[in-house]
């Protein structure tokens, strides 16, 4: 594991904006498993990356205040500028870890509209008002975003960048909000998709790339390739984009 993260930054040195380290895959090794993920994320930092801990918590409040320290800020365990939650316990029961974020200046994202087809009978259930799960939740991000006073708040949400296009007004519910877009590449769609289906919103997204990169190595100079080629068309949909 450690040879594998060291390949993958040797290539993604002063080539990425920010890293998003899976911790189910270091967490199955044990302690010596989540030692390369502080590692890895102290290198990524190093070369001038963000950190975001793709972890998904989601627990009860006082529990919540033990992930939070353990992963966001330059404090913690592991040092993360992001990480991501779940709120199936609750939002509510999320707030140490919003509280968190914006005590160390990190970012909170809440999985709202995920890429994984599993999940999307529960996000699109709906309420007694009429709203969906998810877009329960995105309402409630941007009020709280909003209470924060801030042109960007510090919680954001993940919604896939498979989403079905007649799903994307769920972002025109989260105006301040940042938002992580898994599903790039080997979940089947591409950063034109992205710009397609996320508009103006594609200024505040962060397209997430895996396994579309990773099938390149060992080889660094393959990776270096693919990482050119997936953040050259994400900088031209931003820029593109009014």
């Amino acid at each position: 594991m450690r040879w594998f993260c060291e390949t993958v930054f040797d290539a993604a040195s002063d080539r990425i904006s920010v890293v998003k380290p899976q911790c189910g895959f270091f967490e199955r090794l044990g302690p010596g498993g989540m030692e390369v993920m502080a590692s890895s994320i102290a290198r990524a930092k190093s070369q001038g990356s963000l950190a975001l801990i793709d972890c998904k918590r989601g627990d009860f409040s006082r529990t919540m205040t033990g992930y939070a320290s353990a992963m966001l800020g330059e404090d913690s365990g592991f040092g993360g500028d992001a990480m991501t939650v779940t709120a199936y316990l609750g939002l509510d029961a999320l707030q140490p870890v919003f509280d968190r974020a914006v005590h160390c200046g990190a970012a909170v994202f809440v999985v709202v509209r995920s890429s994984n087809t599993d999940g999307h009978s529960l996000q699109k259930a709906s309420h007694g008002d009429g709203r969906t799960v998810a877009e329960t939740l995105a309402d409630s991000i941007t009020a709280i975003n909003a209470r924060s006073g801030k042109t960007v708040g510090h919680v954001g949400a993940v919604i896939g960048a498979t989403i079905d296009p007649a799903d994307n007004t769920i972002l025109d519910r989260l105006p301040p909000s940042l938002v992580l877009a898994p599903g790039v590449g080997a979940q089947g769609a591409e950063i034109a998709d992205v710009k397609a289906k996320f508009g103006s919103a594609i200024q505040r997204t962060i397209p997430s790339v895996s396994r579309a990169i990773l099938k390149h190595g060992p080889s660094v100079a393959g990776l270096k390739e693919a990482i050119d080629r997936y953040r050259d068309q994400a900088w031209a949909a931003v820029c593109s984009t009014p």
